[in-house]
């Protein structure tokens, strides 16, 4: 087993941070930012068996809980001894991907680094997500041991491919 409890203690502690954190309505019908993250989740385990992006799911936003301003930028800080690099760029781009999209990034080497990256397939899997986690009236539930299975089932997945 590569994920247990002691690993994940300190994700599930910044996750759960985010209880009651609320956000604008207009944007997220689904309430505060626990709610949010885990439809977040619940999507990217539908859809991938990449734990370094559904960890980046499940934990994209845990920042709101200090400020919604820079939230990425704060939960990379609060994440980093804990998660993948991986993981941590996508926290880090999960919000700067739609000034992409949208046409907004200005500068053409930042739109050049984004669209040559490697892991640009994947953020656009977790913007993807972020959006679709959107839901009013739907609160997944919160089962610390089933998220721990489902990523050690996705970690036996990967490998059972690759051999």
């Amino acid at each position: 087993m590569i994920f247990d409890d002691k690993f994940m203690a300190p994700l599930f502690n910044a996750l759960e941070r985010n209880m009651g954190v609320k956000q604008m309505e207009a944007y997220h019908p689904e309430g505060d930012v626990f709610n949010h993250s885990l439809q977040v989740l619940r999507c990217a385990f539908r859809e991938s068996i990449d734990t370094d992006l559904i960890l980046a799911a499940m934990l994209h936003d845990v920042g709101k809980v200090d400020n919604s301003l820079g939230h990425d930028k704060i939960a990379i800080e609060m994440l980093e001894p804990f998660v993948s690099v991986k993981t941590l760029w996508l926290i880090e781009n999960h919000m700067r991907i739609w000034y992409f999209i949208l046409g907004e990034m200005k500068k053409l080497s930042k739109v050049k680094e984004l669209a040559e990256h490697p892991w640009l397939p994947e953020l656009v899997l977790l913007a993807r997500w972020d959006k679709r986690g959107r839901r009013g009236n739907f609160k997944p539930i919160y089962d610390k041991d089933d998220i721990i299975e489902r990523l050690n089932r996705c970690v036996e997945e990967r490998f059972e491919r690759i051999s």
